[in-house]
């Protein structure tokens, strides 16, 4: 079977997500759900594979079978063996084997299931069906609960030599910052994602604002959201603190910028939320720190695919094939 339909799996640390589709992109069934990654693996493996099941049974698949499985997961992994290593954002998986265990416990053979990290599955994504369509170098930054990289180099997902490429949230750009989910301090990860965010704001929460103050309710729910909602809404407190983020988000894309030469930046869930709030700052930021040949003609842009991420990442990751390589 060459042409069936494809169960998409996402796993975030936030979240979990599964769909199926067709080859083509169409949306046949949807199951979203919170991750609970404080339960460990085995009880959240045995809730995505029940989620799974119950959207195939949603889709009503002819036979009810499924040709592909294609799992988009927060690395690092090894893409080749199916493992996850030691996620920052998922605690206890060091080790577990993902794609053996999802696709026994779905009755499908191993070699039709394929695990990407969560960036590289959005690149795919992003190349396959978003923005990156028709270009050659292309950079998807994850922006939610981790930042991550996915590498599109003449027009080519790019691995690394471990399969792990791509680990851009590592880069330090706070020296003696906060304490990254890496173990480091200072990372782009640690003071630019979702997680870092709501951890700075909580950090200072009685020096915010009324406004932001009252949006969020309490230190310990405060989220990135809440902030892009409040500067939004013009608060000065909102908009300095949003500043300060776009700098920090701005030198790491412009260190990748020196590397890579991208020809696109596309940019996921926080970034696509604010729009311009943090576009056009760090547009205008990237081009101030580097020279005309290489941000003349660049393009950063919020990924136009939204909340169809989720899916298309899996479908794309499924379409792919993963990388070569003994299992």
């Amino acid at each position: 079977m060459d042409s069936g339909p494809v169960l998409s799996i996402d796993i975030g640390g936030t979240k979990i997500s599964t769909a199926i589709l067709t080859r083509e992109g169409r949306l046949l069934a949807k199951r979203r759900a919170p991750s609970q990654a404080q339960e460990g693996p085995r009880r959240m493996i045995d809730r995505i594979l029940t989620q799974a099941r119950e959207t195939v049974a949603e889709a009503a698949l002819p036979g009810g079978a499924i040709d592909l499985i294609g799992i988009s997961c927060g690395g690092p992994l090894d893409p080749v063996k199916g493992i996850v290593l030691k996620p920052p954002n998922l605690p206890g998986w060091d080790g577990t084997p993902l794609r053996d265990l999802v696709a026994a416990g779905l009755g499908l053979d191993a070699s039709r299931a394929h695990l990407e990290n969560d960036a590289n599955a959005a690149a795919l994504a992003e190349l396959r069906f978003g923005a990156a369509q028709g270009r050659r170098h292309a950079l998807y930054l994850t922006m939610s609960t981790g930042i991550g990289g996915g590498l599109i180099l003449d027009g080519r997902l790019y691995r690394g030599a471990t399969f792990n490429a791509g680990e851009v949230g590592h880069q330090r750009i706070v020296p003696d910052g906060p304490l990254c989910g890496c173990g480091l301090r200072g990372c782009l990860e640690a003071v630019a994602s979702g997680s870092g965010i709501a951890r700075r704001l909580a950090e200072r929460f009685d020096s915010l604002s009324p406004a932001l103050r009252q949006a969020a309710g309490s230190a310990e729910s405060i989220t990135a959201r809440h902030l892009v909602e409040t500067a939004r809404a013009g608060d000065a407190c909102a908009l300095e603190f949003l500043e300060e983020t776009n700098r920090f988000l701005a030198q790491g894309i412009a260190n990748l910028v020196f590397i890579l030469n991208p020809q696109i930046i596309i940019l996921g869930t926080i970034v696509s939320h604010a729009g311009d709030l943090m576009l056009a700052p760090l547009r205008e930021k990237v081009r101030e720190i580097c020279p005309p040949v290489l941000a003349a003609d660049l393009e950063i842009v919020a990924s136009p695919l939204g909340r169809r991420l989720e899916e298309l990442s899996g479908l794309a990751v499924a379409l792919d094939g993963g990388p070569s390589g003994p299992r």
